[in-house]
């Protein structure tokens, strides 16, 4: 009766309502936590290595719903050192997106959730007296006075006092695009722990995306300028819309587009699929973010396009100094931007490492399916290789390696537990028991 019951491949009405209670219990005290009112401290944290800007630790992100918990990322632990590009690889559904979306904090809640592990972010925030306000940076003479200029509201008009006067303000210097410049400091947040309402001062400022899809990702009603505009105006103290315009622009013309000015009125529907793609990358650029996290961001372009955004990001990465989490498929793409590669499977890392170790000493099956999976020039074969079988339930996923259905080359410790992360090299890391000493 007990192994009937679990062969069998549906759940009961009374099992379907006692996941859901179970699961409204975890999911309640998750948002509570993400909604809460929390000081500083309860978030901050210290890196590991003060080389790295983003450092991941044991994260496990589930998804709750009526059929079970989804352990969609299910113990990933990587990290990205400043001024890199690091890779992530896989077949959909392995887990690169939710990863993503967890270090931005856009799962889909409540059944979305971060369960647990640490996602420690290394940011350059302003520094806020006791009030909790921007110190700016004061543009004095050389002799130390102050100077004064007319105060202007946010649609750049001249403010006057009762008599009508100009309302003179010390003036503030600015940065290359004309932003007002306040005093900062670096700090280390774990994000895992911030609750939502301090997320915003890291997503679209520090931490910036670019989606797949910049179709669905730009607002169709609203002007290019418009939606460019509200990234500075949100994120830039003092900002005024005549400070945004001259921004935006700015940006628009450092991705490469032709006519910036005739962009900016333009509506999403009268650009192509690059020149969108292109409006992603400025708006992702105008908060002068720290990390890019680019999420398949050639998908719906044409080859010759993907090749001018590619150069576009990697040229973009040295002038920013700046680092980059790039999640796709496409292997040519890993090898032609990436310095680090992370190779994920059924939600866990099973091999990490440089670019040169994954492409020419790849070691776990997986991985060496994966660039056998992909056409080549001077193939002799009339047919793409497949790696056979499918990808285990993420309700039920067993104790033992989750590609074993699927490996061929299993040994009899495949039949264990799931194997350990084991280094092959000071940079080269693999999940798997033929690499295992202590299984052999």
């Amino acid at each position: 009766m007990a192994e009937e019951k679990k062969n069998r491949h549906y759940l009961t009405g009374k099992e379907v309502r006692s996941i859901a209670k179970e699961n409204a219990k975890i999911t309640r005290a998750l948002e509570k936590r993400k909604k809460r009112k929390a000081a500083e401290s309860e978030f901050l944290s210290e890196m590991k290595d003060p080389a790295n800007i983003l450092e991941i630790e044991d994260l496990h992100t589930y998804f709750f719903t009526d059929q079970g918990v989804v352990k969609a990322v299910n113990g990933v632990s990587f990290e990205i050192p400043q001024g890199s590009t690091v890779g992530v690889v896989g077949e959909s559904g392995c887990g690169k997106s939710v990863t993503s979306m967890s270090v931005m904090q856009l799962l889909q809640g409540p059944a979305g959730q971060i369960y647990s592990g640490s996602i420690r972010f290394k940011s350059y925030d302003y520094k806020r007296d006791e009030k909790g306000e921007p110190i700016p940076i004061w543009d004095d003479d050389e002799a130390g006075n102050p100077q004064y200029d007319e105060a202007k509201d946010r649609k750049g008009n001249p403010k006057l006092d009762k008599e009508g006067k100009p309302v003179m303000v010390r003036r503030q210097k600015r940065d290359a695009y004309g932003t007002l410049q306040f005093e900062m400091e670096e700090k280390t947040y774990d994000i895992a722990q911030m609750p939502t309402k301090e997320m915003y001062r890291l997503r679209g400022r520090q931490i910036a995306m670019i989606f797949q899809e910049p179709m669905t990702s730009l607002n169709p009603v609203f002007t290019i300028g418009n939606q460019l505009d509200e990234v500075t105006l949100l994120h830039f103290p003092g900002a005024t819309k005549e400070d945004a315009k001259r921004r935006s622009i700015e940006m628009l013309d450092l991705v490469g587009i032709a006519m910036p000015e005739r962009v900016y009125k333009s509506y999403p529907h009268e650009l192509s699929g690059g020149m969108r793609q292109r409006v992603m990358i400025s708006m992702a650029l105008a908060g002068d973010p720290r990390l890019i996290i680019a999420d398949e961001p050639t998908t719906a372009l044409d080859v010759t396009i993907q090749a001018q955004i590619l150069d576009l990001l990697r040229d973009l990465k040295q002038r920013i100094n700046g680092s980059i989490l790039l999640i796709t498929h496409d292997l040519g793409i890993i090898a032609e931007m990436a310095d680090y590669v992370v190779v994920m499977y059924a939600g866990r890392i099973i091999e990490r490492g440089t670019a040169s170790e994954i492409f020419h000493h790849p070691k776990h099956p997986y991985t060496i399916g994966l660039q056998k999976s992909k056409p080549t020039m001077d193939s002799e074969s009339d047919s793409l290789f497949n790696i056979p079988g499918n990808v285990p339930n993420p309700i039920d996923m067993p104790d033992y390696c989750y590609f074993r259905e699927r490996c061929s080359g299993c040994v009899k410790a495949c039949f264990g537990e799931y194997p350990p992360m084991v280094q092959v090299s000071p940079t080269h890391f693999v999940a798997c028991h033929l690499y295992d000493k202590e299984t052999k």
